[in-house]
């Protein structure tokens, strides 16, 4: 077995609980503020393997780790849908007058008004939206906390590694090997700096960019140069064409193919195959395309110059699109920010993944990505264990992202998911009726079969993948 197997595992397990957990719970403590009566919190689902009735509630930990459910008095139809899989299986069909009567039968001690479908609409909108919210939530404060905890990465460099061709840094005669010293006047001590200095004061005017000054040292002379930035319309960002000489390594993912190589955290990679590097980019640019393929590195380490080869490993960006990788960082440096940046980042970071998720999905529905973009249980144990393997913080930032794309996709109107609920709720509303159960049971059932069947698809494509077909 792979070292890293055991690794994945845990991870997987870690993520996948941590997320589900959160996810009923915010069902279950919503039900609990109306006075609603739980049956069962259960997670997992299928066949129970371990139970603890305390209260009025069994407390569950159930066979098959996707998913979870809270079972509420009065829900209906859903409570045998629950049960489905269960050792507790309802005797007669699904909405069917029998299988009413046998559920309303479990249920005749409990008080009709802690009855789920006896609350007010809007009480049963928030049991419903209550899960996918706490997931946003989570993922808010798992990002709030990296930051607050950790501080804002920064490059330590404003030495130039790279002058793009025909960018606004070529266009005022900056040349690699330039340090950078002064920004309008402002002195600089970190590539943010640098180019927020050079962007800011063209911010709320991409119309009309403003023009900074530079103050730089280049073979021992100091130097001024005007930068203009250029709006790039198409990405919506600042196009500068500075990159910093940042060759120095960071983190070195354990296990991975520079680990193994001997690489370590402070050495500074000179050249790849005997061609200087300045940049970390262009180390990417190189092992990306050497995918499987030797590449000798050489990397300076307390002044002793070091040599060695790896084999970048094949890695699935996009369907059809495979880089090398060699699992190494920048190198960073932290500061610390206060509790109101801290929370303010959070909620940016929170809405940039969700943001990006919404991309993906609108290209999904749309065609332009197709299945092999999706990614299953093994999937996620695979990049979990990935994420571990780097430290506890990216695993933390991987459960972030995990958790945003739960609260989308439990939020899509099918039926099963917390979004059909939503629906047939609407439905109510808007109608001043309610769906019958029987519609609700056909629906439902259809859902389940679809979310079934594409389950199985993915795990078909994820082990696909791992064997290599």
């Amino acid at each position: 077995m792979s070292s890293t197997v055991p690794m994945a595992l845990v991870a997987s397990v870690f993520t996948l609980g941590l997320v589900i957990i959160v996810h009923e719970l915010g069902h279950f403590l919503l039900c609990k503020a109306f006075g609603i009566f739980v049956k069962t919190f259960s997670i997992g689902i299928g066949p129970k393997i371990l139970r603890k009735q305390v209260g009025e509630t069994e407390y569950v930990i159930s066979l098959i780790p996707f998913g979870g459910y809270v079972k509420m008095a009065g829900e209906g139809i859903m409570e045998e849908i629950q049960d489905t899989g269960t050792w507790e299986e309802r005797k007669y069909p699904l909405g069917t007058e029998a299988g009413n009567r046998e559920a309303a039968a479990t249920d005749l001690h409990i008080p009709p008004e802690r009855h789920f479908n006896n609350r007010p609409a809007y009480q049963r909108f928030a049991v419903f939206v209550a899960g996918p919210l706490f997931n946003l939530l989570l993922a808010f404060l798992v990002y709030s906390g990296i930051i607050l905890n950790d501080g804002i990465a920064e490059i330590p460099i404003t030495r130039v590694g790279a002058v793009r061709e025909g960018s606004p840094a070529a266009e005022a005669g900056l040349q690699v090997g330039d340090q950078i010293l002064k920004v309008s006047d402002q002195r600089v001590a970190m590539w943010d700096d640098v180019l927020l200095g050079l962007v800011e004061p063209s911010r709320e005017r991409p119309a009309s960019p403003v023009p900074a000054s530079l103050t730089f040292l280049r073979q021992g002379k100091v130097r001024t140069a005007a930068l203009t930035p250029r709006f790039d319309a198409a990405r919506q960002i600042w196009n500068v064409g500075l990159e910093p000489w940042d060759t120095i390594v960071g983190l070195v993912q354990k296990d991975g193919p520079a680990d193994r190589m001997g690489l370590q955290e402070d050495d500074q990679v000179l050249a790849l195959d005997g061609e200087p590097v300045t940049s970390f980019s262009a180390i990417a640019g190189v092992i990306n395309q050497r995918a499987g393929q030797e590449v000798t590195v050489t990397w300076e380490r307390n002044g002793v110059r070091l040599e060695g080869s790896v084999v970048p490993e094949p890695a699935e960006i996009l369907p059809d699109s495979v880089i090398g990788r060699i699992f190494i960082d920048h190198k960073y440096v932290y500061r610390t920010v206060n509790l109101s940046q801290g929370l303010q980042m959070g909620v940016k970071a929170t809405w940039f993944t969700m943001k990006a998720t919404l991309e993906v999905l609108y290209s999904f529905v749309g065609g332009k990505l197709g299945m092999e973009a999706v990614g299953g249980p093994i999937r996620i144990g695979q990049v979990a264990g990935e994420m571990l393997r780097w430290g506890f913080t990216y695993l933390m930032r991987f459960i972030a992202f995990f958790s945003v794309n739960l609260f989308l996709l439990n939020l899509l109107p099918i039926p099963v998911l917390d979004g059909g609920h939503v629906l047939f709720l609407f439905f109510e509303v808007m109608a001043g009726r309610k769906v019958p159960e029987r519609i609700q049971a056909i629906a439902t059932q259809v859902g389940l079969i679809i979310l079934l069947l594409f389950m199985t698809f993915v795990l078909v494509v994820d082990v696909l993948k791992v064997t290599g077909h």
